[in-house]
C-alpha cells in the first residue's frame, strides 16, 4: 500500500496530476520525486509551490529510501532502476491504478477499459463520439490524453480509459477496476520495452481479469491465451470470418445483424475491427447497434490515422505516422492494392521480427526508408532482395515517392517505428509529411 515516503518515479503528466492530488491528504515531506532526465519548467514549479523534495538527472539512493513508488509508465520494468524496484521487496504502483482505487471507492460511472496493439485510441474516441451523443457526461483520457488523476473529484456517467501495457505491466494487484473492457487486437509490439512477446501479451491481457463484466476479445486471442484468460468472462469476435460477432471486406455482423461497410465513410480492415468493438460494446452498455452505427457515420478521426492529405497527378499522399509499429503498417497495407502502393518506413525499432510485414513489403511497388535507424529490417529486406530506397530526411523520402508514383499509386507514410530518430513525436514527423506533400505542385 501507499505508505509512509512515496518515491514518484518519472515526473510527466500523468505523475504531475498525480502529486498535486497526493499533496492534499499528505505531508509534502512524505513525497519525493525522480526524474532521468530534466524536469520541465512547469513541473519545477510545482514541486516549488509544495515544498516536494526532487532529483533530477537521475536515480540515486535517495529515491530507494523511499517506501513505496509511483511509477511512470514508460520506466521499463527490465531497465535498472525497474529491476531495482521490483527486487526491492516495497510496494509499487502507478497514477493509474490509484486514480482507479480512488474512483472505485465512490459512487461512480461505468468504467470501460480499452487496450490492443492498434486502434486504442480510434476506439476510445468512438466510443466517447457515441456515447456523449446519447446526453451522457463522458471521461476519454488514461493513456490517451488527459491522466484519470486530474478528474478525481468530478462524477462522469461513463469512463472511457485507453489503457496501454506499460500500464498494466505495472499494476500491483489484479483486482475489479473495470466494468467492461476491450482487448481489440494483439501483435508484436514494444520488446524493446518487455523483452518478450510473453511478457507483452501477459501485460495486455491482465485487462481482462481486472474486469468485472465482459471483455471483449477476437476470437482468435481467446483460442490462443486460455490460460491468461482463464476465468475472464469473454464475447469473443471473428476478425475477417462470418457468423455473430464478426467483419470482413464488406460487412460487419453484431448478434444477426449486418451492416455493410461501404456505408461508412471511411475504409481500411483495422477500422472495421474498431467499429465492430465500439458495437459489441455499445450493446453491452445498451445501446441499439443500428443508432450506433449511425452515429459513427459523423465519427472524426484522430490526426495521422491512415488520413488521406490529398491527390496529386492521380496520386494518393495518406498520413499513417500513428502507425509505430510492424502489426499497425500490416493492418494498413491491406487497404491498398500492393502493387499500386509506395511506402516511406522509418523510425527507431521496437526488437520486433517483422516476419508478417516483411511478406506485405516484397508485394509493393516500391519501399522508401527514412533516416538510419531501422537498421534490422532494412538487413531484412537486403537479405530478401526486396528494393529499398533510402532518404535522410521527409522531403527526399516524398520526392523519391513522386518520382516513382503513377496515376492510380498510392504513397503512404507508415513508418513501423517510433519517431524519436528525427522527430520529437509521430504528430510532428506526420505534420512534416502533410507539409512537404500539401507544398507540391
Amino acid at each position: 500500500m501507499l505508505e509512509g515516503k512515496i518515491g514518484l518515479v518519472g515526473f510527466g503528466v500523468s505523475n504531475e496530476k498525480l502529486l498535486e492530488r497526493l499533496v492534499k491528504d499528505r505531508d509534502s515531506k512524505s513525497l519525493f520525486v525522480s526524474d532521468t532526465g530534466k524536469i520541465k519548467e512547469e513541473g519545477r514549479t510545482l514541486l516549488k509551490k509544495f515544498d516536494i523534495e526532487y532529483e533530477e538527472g537521475g536515480h540515486t539512493d535517495r529515491l530507494f529510501d523511499c517506501d513505496a513508488f509511483i511509477v511512470s509508465p514508460g520506466v521499463s520494468p527490465f531497465s535498472e532502476v525497474g529491476e531495482r524496484i521490483i527486487h526491492s521487496g516495497k510496494y509499487y504502483t502507478t497514477e493509474l491504478e490509484v486514480s482507479l482505487d480512488e474512483l472505485w471507492s465512490k459512487p461512480r460511472g461505468t468504467v470501460i477499459g480499452v487496450t490492443g496493439t492498434n486502434g486504442k485510441s480510434t476506439t476510445v474516441t468512438m466510443l466517447r463520439h457515441i456515447i456523449s451523443g446519447k446526453n451522457r457526461k463522458v471521461f476519454q483520457g488514461g493513456n490517451l490524453g488527459y491522466p484519470l488523476a486530474g478528474v478525481a473529484e468530478e462524477v462522469y456517467d461513463y469512463y472511457v480509459l485507453e489503457v496501454s501495457s506499460f500500464q498494466l505491466k505495472w499494476f500491483a494487484e489484479e483486482r475489479v477496476r473495470f466494468h467492461l473492457s476491450a482487448v481489440i487486437n494483439l501483435g508484436e509490439d514494444h520488446l524493446d520495452y518487455h523483452r518478450s512477446i510473453d511478457d507483452y501479451f501477459k501485460s495486455k491481457l491482465r485487462l481482462a481479469k481486472m474486469t468485472e463484466g465482459i471483455t471483449v476479445v477476437p476470437k482468435a486471442v481467446a483460442d490462443c491465451q486460455k490460460e491468461l484468460l482463464k476465468g475472464s468472462k469473454l464475447r469473443p469476435f471473428v476478425a475477417l470470418g462470418e457468423g455473430f460477432d464478426s467483419f470482413d471486406r464488406e460487412h460487419l455482423r453484431v448478434r444477426g445483424i449486418e451492416f455493410r461497410t461501404s456505408d461508412l465513410p471511411f475504409t481500411g480492415l483495422h477500422n472495421y475491427e474498431n467499429v465492430l468493438v465500439v458495437l459489441l460494446i455499445s450493446q453491452l452498455i445498451g445501446l441499439s447497434a443500428e443508432d450506433v452505427f449511425q452515429e459513427l457515420k459523423s465519427y472524426t478521426f484522430l490526426s495521422h490515422r491512415l488520413q488521406l492529405v490529398r491527390e496529386l497527378e492521380g496520386v494518393k499522399y495518406y498520413d499513417d505516422s500513428k502507425a509505430t509499429n510492424a502489426h499497425a503498417v500490416s493492418a494498413a497495407l491491406r487497404s491498398f492494392e500492393p502493387s499500386k502502393t509506395i511506402l516511406i518506413l522509418g523510425g527507431r525499432e521496437k526488437d520486433e521480427t517483422y516476419s508478417e510485414l516483411i511478406e506485405q513489403l516484397g508485394q509493393l511497388k516500391h519501399v522508401v526508408m527514412l533516416g538510419s535507424s531501422m537498421k534490422i529490417l532494412s538487413a531484412k529486406l537486403q537479405m530478401r532482395g526486396i528494393p529499398v530506397s533510402g532518404a535522410a530526411n521527409m522531403a527526399d523520402a516524398v520526392k523519391i515517392c513522386r518520382g516513382l508514383a503513377a496515376k492510380g499509386d498510392n504513397v503512404v507514410l507508415s513508418p513501423a517505428g517510433s519517431s524519436y530518430d528525427l522527430y520529437i513525436n509521430y504528430s510532428e514527423r506526420g505534420n512534416h509529411f502533410r507539409e512537404i506533400v500539401t507544398a507540391l505542385e
